[in-house]
C-alpha cells in the first residue's frame, strides 16, 4: 500500500511539472508573436493582391498576343534535324499590383503527342534574335516583373530539331503548339 502512494504522488508530480511547462510554451510562442508595444495584436502582416499577365507583342506593348498565332521570324520553316528557328520578339506584362515570378512553357491540345515533340526538338527561350547568344532552356527560365511593369527585354522562343532525331520523325507535323505564361506573386528585386 505504501509502494501505491508513492507511485501515485509521482504520478501527480509528473503531470504538475508537464502543465508548468506547457504554461511556459505558450507565454513564451505569445511573446514572440506580439508586438514590441505589448497591445496584444500580432506582429504579422501579410498582403495579396492581384495577379494578372498578358503576353504582348514585341514592338507594340498594347497588343495582346493572346489568341493569336506566334509566328517564326523565318518564314520557310522546314525542320530537318539540327535546323534552329526562332519565334518573333515578345514581352510579357504584369497587369496586377503585386510583383510576379514568371515562367514560360511550350504547350499542346490535347491531340498532339508532347512527348514525341520532346524526343525530337529542344526549346530554349533567348533575349538574342538570333537564338545564338544567352540562352536558357525554357524548363529552367524564371522571370521577374514589378507591377504594372512588362519585361525590359524582348524575348524569343527558339526551338531546334535535335541531330539525333530519326526518321521517325519525318513527315510529323506538330499542330496545336501554344506558349503559356505561368505567373505567381513572388519577392522581385529592384
Amino acid at each position: 500500500m505504501f509502494r501505491y502512494k508513492s507511485n501515485k504522488q509521482a504520478l501527480v508530480v509528473a503531470v504538475l511539472v508537464i502543465l508548468l511547462c506547457l504554461a511556459c510554451l505558450s507565454g513564451a510562442t505569445l511573446a514572440l508573436f506580439t508586438s514590441d508595444i505589448n497591445d496584444g495584436k500580432i506582429g504579422i502582416v501579410t498582403t495579396t493582391g492581384d495577379v494578372e499577365v498578358d503576353i504582348v507583342d514585341a514592338d507594340d506593348v498594347s497588343r495582346s498576343l493572346v489568341g493569336d498565332t506566334l509566328d517564326f521570324k523565318d518564314a520557310s520553316v522546314t525542320f530537318e534535324p539540327g535546323a534552329t528557328f526562332c519565334t518573333k520578339g515578345f514581352k510579357v506584362i504584369n497587369k496586377g499590383n503585386v510583383n510576379i515570378r514568371f515562367r514560360v512553357s511550350v504547350s499542346a491540345d490535347e491531340e498532339m503527342d508532347m512527348r514525341g515533340f520532346n524526343d525530337a526538338f529542344t526549346v530554349w527561350i533567348t533575349t538574342d534574335p538570333s537564338g545564338d547568344g544567352d540562352t536558357q532552356l525554357l524548363t529552367e527560365f524564371t522571370g521577374t516583373i514589378l507591377p504594372g511593369a512588362f519585361t525590359e527585354d524582348t524575348y524569343y522562343i527558339c526551338i531546334k530539331m535535335k541531330e539525333s532525331a530519326g526518321n521517325e520523325f519525318k513527315g510529323q507535323t506538330y499542330n496545336g503548339i501554344g506558349i503559356t505564361v505561368y505567373a505567381i506573386q513572388g519577392n522581385v528585386e529592384v
